[in-house]
């Protein structure tokens, strides 16, 4: 299991700047031989992806992007139109 939320900063140029963010609740262990399921406490929320968005004409144009992935980060910018609603 794990949470995700988002959260998010709209500035005066009408750039959007999106935080997602996940929270692991479980992990699997093996003990002994046999797989074991242990819940997490208190697990900190880890961003997995950033995102940039500019407002163009009523819509959301996505300008750069920042995905983490195994605490490695890989970050691109885009220069092709990509419109999302």
């Amino acid at each position: 299991d794990i949470v995700r939320f988002s959260d998010f900063v709209i500035r005066q140029d009408y750039t959007i700047s999106i935080d997602s963010y996940v929270i692991y609740r479980w992990y699997e262990d093996s003990k002994d031989g046999h797989l074991v399921t242990i819940k997490f406490k208190d697990q900190a929320p880890q961003i997995y992806i950033k995102e940039q968005y500019q407002m163009e004409n009523g819509r959301f144009k996505l300008i750069s992007t920042n995905e983490v992935s195994q605490g490695k980060k890989k970050k691109r910018a885009l220069n092709i139109p990509c419109l999302r609603h």
